[in-house]
């Protein structure tokens, strides 16, 4: 049996587990880091990716996510005609995964790509970067730890809204461009136009 065909087996081995949809499981099997591997791995990546966009969703518009192939000649998996990737027709070669990615349009219009290696290269740039004075130094201080958890324990920790938005917008425009809900010190998101709104019932 072939790599591949034992692959596509684990899936639907997986569907009628758990009930999940075909792309569900077969991207759980599919990103699921090796035995003792110490990368951080796609769908830690996409989590990341998923609770920036949550937090953000009243701004960003058109989301749309789509399972890629990564590695060497990913791009010749592609459909010629939309650029899409088919999970029940391909075939992955050597040193190929199965990835993702999400396009999404900001309040300018621009549009903008977060993937597993842009979310990373915002890790890389927080984590190796210059170390901010204040507050801002003191709420880095998260993101570290994490990056430096065991990897067992890295893996169960949910880094939180607020530093998820803090990666992906150093990812997508090299800095941080807006704040976002921070529980680290119980304080909420400044609003500039809270004269402007109307009053809040006590809950």
């Amino acid at each position: 049996m072939t790599e591949n065909k034992a692959k596509k087996n684990d899936v639907r081995r997986r569907m009628a587990q758990t009930g999940e949809r075909y792309n569900v499981a077969r991207r759980s099997i599919e990103t699921a880091p090796g035995p003792g591997t110490h990368l951080i791995g796609d769908e830690e990546t996409r989590r990341i990716a998923e609770s920036f966009l949550t937090a953000s969703s009243s701004w960003l518009g058109s989301v749309t996510w789509q399972d890629i192939v990564a590695g060497p000649g990913a791009e010749y998996k592609a459909d010629v005609w939309d650029g899409t990737f088919d999970p029940e027709k391909i075939e992955l070669g050597d040193g190929q995964r199965w990835s993702w990615s999400v396009t999404f349009t900001d309040p300018s219009g621009q549009q903008k790509t977060l993937s597993h290696e842009t979310v990373l290269e915002g890790i890389r740039a927080l984590v190796f970067g210059e170390n901010p004075s204040g507050a801002d130094g003191v709420r880095l201080l998260r993101i570290r730890q994490w990056f430096t958890e065991p990897v067992a324990e890295r893996r169960k920790l949910d880094i939180g809204a607020s530093d998820s938005s803090r990666i992906c917008q150093q990812a997508l425009y090299g800095r941080q461009v807006f704040s976002t809900e921070d529980d680290l010190f119980g304080s909420k998101k400044l609003d500039f136009f809270e004269d402007q709104r109307p009053p809040q019932e006590d809950e």
